[in-house]
């Protein structure tokens, strides 16, 4: 199957992809949004949205901080904690961790709805 077809089948990740094809990155920890703030003061990170039935979603590193701020910070849930989603924007959120690849670090957010 061509990379660009390929759609996830089972969370939590095994390997990272994009339509190019798998991504060099080992899952390396869990993140909270303590973690998060941290990798973006030293620059910026990939974010890749991950949700079983579609495609790995890669957010730019150019727009990784409007992302955190609009998109990512209010649906964060810490790891390992319990989630109410209805208290939650939207009745979804996301549990991030960090993936180690070259370049930019890519944060992986893994959708919960």
């Amino acid at each position: 199957m061509h990379a660009s077809l390929r759609i996830i089948s089972e969370l939590p990740l095994r390997e990272l992809w994009d339509d190019r094809g798998p991504v060099a990155a080992r899952r390396s920890r869990d993140l909270s949004a303590t973690d998060v703030r941290d990798l973006l003061r030293r620059g910026p990170v990939s974010f890749v949205i991950a949700d079983v039935g579609t495609k790995p979603v890669w957010i730019p590193p150019a727009e990784c901080f409007a992302f955190w701020k609009g998109e990512v910070l209010p649906h964060l849930a810490e790891p390992a904690q319990g989630v109410m989603l209805e208290e939650m924007p939207g009745e979804y959120c996301y549990f991030a961790s960090e993936w180690e690849a070259e370049g930019a670090p890519v944060v992986v957010l893994q959708v919960c709805h």
